[in-house]
């Protein structure tokens, strides 16, 4: 009878992950919380009418049948 075959092999463990590999979802989540709050906080207020100026009034005119809007 012949002898085994003896197979000997080398494990070596796989490099722990990277600094960025294990937290880059949490960076993304942060900047992408950031730059939300940005673009909220910067929204054009010069749409909203300010208190000392007066708004336009709306015209009670009753246009009769006949006559013409020039």
């Amino acid at each position: 009878m012949t002898k085994p075959v003896r197979v000997e092999y080398v494990v070596t463990q796989p490099r722990p992950p990277s600094w960025w590999k294990k937290n880059r979802h949490l960076v993304l989540l942060v900047v992408g919380l950031l730059v939300g709050a940005w673009l909220v906080s910067n929204h054009d207020s010069t749409a909203t009418t300010s208190p000392d100026r007066p708004r336009p009034a709306h015209s009670n005119v009753v246009h009769e049948p006949g006559d013409s809007e020039r």
